[in-house]
């Protein structure tokens, strides 16, 4: 809506596709990895609303699993780092937002990954504040960059949308 030509990359959702998006259907964190990895070399600006998960089942079977025994354990694996991988690919003038959830200790680790992910900017919020994370319609979020910290107070999460693009377009001048 602010004149920005823009590809959303998304797993399978009940929300409708915003209107006048490019949208990339992925089903699987790996074409995630490659749907994002793949194009973010023409992006200006990458806001990487949320990770996908961040392990996967080292096997897959094509049969049924038969029971066996009382107990069973699933192998897991580390899914690819979306995030990471951008922020050590990131080019001239590209601008690089990430976001976190937190439960203790946001702004300490926000920041860690802040300067871990080599990312200009990441959104945060602690889902222990009410209004805040999934299942409302509202959020409290605090905007960390390398120089400021800028907590909003609650509100509908399409002015948190706005408020973000904002401070985006102000922090690259």
């Amino acid at each position: 809506l602010r004149g920005a030509n823009v590809t959303l990359v998304s797993g399978k959702t009940a929300l409708k596709a915003p209107e006048f998006v490019n949208v990339v259907d992925v089903t699987t964190a790996k074409d995630m990895y490659d749907a994002v990895t793949g194009r973010s070399g023409e992006m200006d600006i990458i806001i990487k609303a949320a990770a996908v998960a961040d392990y996967r089942p080292k096997n897959i079977s094509d049969e049924k699993i038969k029971k066996k025994g009382d107990d069973m354990a699933i192998e897991m694996e580390r899914t690819d780092d979306i995030l990471g991988y951008l922020g050590s690919h990131k080019r001239e003038g590209q601008f690089l937002c990430g976001f976190s959830m937190e439960t203790q200790n946001m702004l300490e680790n926000s920041r860690a990954k802040l300067e871990k992910k080599n990312i200009d900017m990441i959104v945060a919020n602690n889902l222990k504040v009410k209004g805040a994370g999934f299942g409302t319609d509202t959020n409290v979020v605090t905007m960390i960059t390398k120089e400021e910290v800028k907590e909003l107070e609650l509100m509908d999460k399409s002015k948190v949308a706005e408020e973000i693009l904002t401070y985006i377009i102000e922090q690259r001048g």
